[in-house]
């Protein structure tokens, strides 16, 4: 049976401009889906949002997963075959205001 586990990096987190979460380790994973939800993003505005990998926790490197948000709502990345450690990093001309979760199962 897989294990699944939802970890909550950020809740109603104001940003601005740009932006990395948390590291969180998740090295025992297959797969995971990052999600952010935008509660709040300046009208005309966006965000790019893309995943970090890292072997430590403390060097990073992107994934090569992105998506960009231009509206509130939820968006998502889906990632597998990563490092030990993941991170969501935001990069724009806005200020938002956002919740991040990673969903992780191996």
């Amino acid at each position: 049976m897989k294990e699944f586990y939802t970890v909550v990096l950020d809740r109603l987190k104001e940003i601005d401009c740009t932006y990395s979460s948390e590291p969180y380790e998740a090295g025992w994973a297959d797969e995971a889906i990052a999600f952010i939800r935008v509660h709040k993003i300046e009208e005309g505005k966006r965000l790019s949002a893309k995943i970090e990998i890292s072997p430590d926790g403390i060097e990073w490197v992107e994934d090569g997963g992105s998506c960009v948000i231009e509206t509130e709502g939820i968006s998502f990345i889906k990632l597998a075959n990563f490092g030990g450690w993941l991170r969501i990093s935001l990069d724009g001309n806005s200020k938002a205001v956002i919740t991040s979760y990673l969903a992780l199962k191996g």
